[in-house]
């Protein structure tokens, strides 16, 4: 018999969603700590081939089987190896893909059977893809595709866009043979300097494909390259700097424009009025350290961190057939690459506008990290030639204004009878001071005996001892202080900047303390300059 409480509760059961839903399996979750057994294989089974390992000592491991000598991945022999003329780029080995690939074979094919066709003058089609190639293209694209190329080869860059760019690319990168290499590159270079509004971030990668192509065909580096372009280049621009003549100036203004962590024009003392000096006797003065660093015959050769190593993949990114594609192994010296090089080349630059700033009367220094001795000896000679010290005069001529007429004196030709009136004058007032003086009773007490011995002394600050005035001689006055003054009459200015460091001084300082013995000694300071400071010439003889 039907029960109502089961009716009712049959009812209360229909509104209970979790009979609807799926049963949930339930999972055992272990315990935070595990017991693990490891089994051996050994004879000794049982309880010796058991250990326990709690959870935080517990390494899951995967069997990897180990390679066999054949399945190991290796570098092929290198094809070919090769120095190039580019002063920059020292060694080139060229290796073969270690495995082929069918990919863009039917892409070359077609390229190759592509090549000859004409094109006809045609309306601009729109065409876009990701990866541009023969099949992708419509009719009307194909069309407009050969005369934009046939435009292309005559030199004439009419509208397009990246998409067409690349498949032409493409499409010389892959017809080796066809036409020479060297003709190949020119008409890569004037797609990019042309369009290289269109390719936009992608110039970067289209100069890297332009290398690539020139190492693997073993080609010089082109004659004109825009140096625009150039900067925005990622790896191995260093191909593309060259320099006509291989001499230390022009490697210098190369240096300057793309290894270089100062730039001086951004100076504020490199106004018009001095922006010649600075362009002149900046890269003067790198040349020469230029010249130093470079004396095996190759450009930089003595710098201490040497040559960079790169590894590329030619045509990275770009459809190329297995037969084009290589790896590319270059050593270069660096300009964009070796950090060190570029802040010891702003070093330099620093160090040189510090000799120009001295010259043009700059108090103010930059502060220069470590440039080695031999090259600031070598920038010094070079701006002892060519940029020697002027002297500054210490007079200034005041401006005159209205009201200094008011203190001239009045202007009258030269009369002998108003100068026997002056005379006169003048000795009627010596009469009546004399005989103001003798009615005061004050008379002055002479001295006839001369004084047998004078004694006086004088304390000089910093570690001079006291001095007496019978010592005039200036040599054993300055006492530690005469090796500097002597090497800076000499023009060694690093002597006496050695002696402010020990010490622990400011090296204006030291000129002050120096200066002060002279002056006790002679009456006159002995150092003068700005920053620059040099000897003057009328005391070196006493030195």
């Amino acid at each position: 018999m039907y029960d109502k409480d089961d009716r009712f509760k049959e009812l209360d059961d229909f509104w209970d969603i979790s009979n609807l839903v799926p049963k949930r399996r339930s999972m055992n979750r272990p315990s935070k700590r595990v017991e693990l057994t490891e089994i051996s294989h050994g004879e000794g089974g049982g309880n010796d081939s058991q250990s326990k390992l709690t959870e935080a000592s517990t390494v899951i491991r995967r069997f990897i089987p180990p390679h066999s000598a054949e399945e190991v991945v290796t570098k092929l022999p290198p094809e070919i190896s090769y120095t190039p003329s580019n002063s920059l780029i020292h060694k080139v080995t060229l290796y073969r893909a270690d495995s082929s690939y069918g990919f863009y074979e039917e892409f070359c094919r077609t390229a190759r059977s592509m090549w000859q066709r004409k094109g006809f003058a045609c309306e601009y089609v729109d065409f876009f893809s990701y990866s541009p190639q023969y099949n992708q293209l419509s009719a009307s694209q194909l069309s407009y595709y050969l005369w934009w190329r046939e435009n292309i080869r005559k030199g004439i860059y009419i509208k397009t866009n990246s998409c067409y760019i690349n498949l032409y690319t493409y499409e010389l990168i892959n017809i080796d043979g066809i036409i020479s290499p060297h003709e190949t590159r020119e008409q890569m270079i004037g797609i990019l300097e042309n369009y290289s509004d269109i390719l936009l971030g992608t110039v970067p990668r289209y100069i890297r494909w332009i290398s690539d192509y020139s190492l693997i065909h073993r080609l010089p580096p082109p004659v004109s390259f825009s140096s625009q372009l150039l900067k925005n280049a990622g790896t191995l621009k260093e191909y593309f700097v060259i320099v006509p003549g291989d001499t230390p100036e022009g490697w210098a203004r190369m240096l300057l424009d793309y290894c270089c962590s100062y730039d001086y024009k951004t100076s504020k003392f490199a106004t018009e009025e001095n922006i010649d000096l600075f362009k002149t006797h900046v890269a003067g003065a790198l040349a020469k350290a230029v010249e130093f660093l470079s004396q095996s015959g190759r450009i930089l050769s003595e710098l201490p961190f040497g040559d960079c190593k790169l590894t590329v993949k030619a045509f990275d990114g770009a459809i190329c057939s297995s037969e084009n594609r290589y790896t590319i192994d270059v050593e270069y010296c660096s300009f964009s690459r070796s950090h060190e090089l570029r802040f010891l080349v702003g070093d330099i630059v620093k160090y040189a506008e510090n000799k120009i700033r001295a010259h043009i009367f700059v108090k103010s220094r930059l502060t220069v990290y470590s440039l080695p001795n031999e090259l600031r000896d070598i920038i010094d000679a070079y701006f002892a030639v060519s940029l020697p010290h002027v002297k500054r005069s210490v007079s200034k001529k005041e401006e005159r204004h209205d009201y200094d007429i008011l203190y001239d004196l009045p202007k009258s030709e030269l009369n002998l009878s108003n100068a026997e009136k002056i005379e006169q004058e003048s000795w009627q007032t010596t009469k009546d001071l004399v005989e103001t003086f003798e009615e005061d009773g004050v008379e002055e007490e002479i001295i006839t005996e001369p004084i047998s011995h004078m004694e006086y002394s004088m304390k000089i600050p910093g570690d001079i001892t006291e001095f007496n005035g019978e010592d005039t001689d200036l040599k054993s006055v300055l006492g530690e202080y005469l090796d500097a003054v002597k090497a800076l009459s000499c023009g060694n200015s690093r002597v006496l900047f050695e002696l402010a460091r020990s010490k622990a001084k400011s090296i204006d300082a030291v000129i002050d303390a120096i200066n002060e013995i002279s002056v006790g000694v002679i009456g006159d300071i002995i150092i003068d300059g700005d920053g620059d400071y040099f000897v003057v010439e009328d005391y070196k003889d006493m030195l």
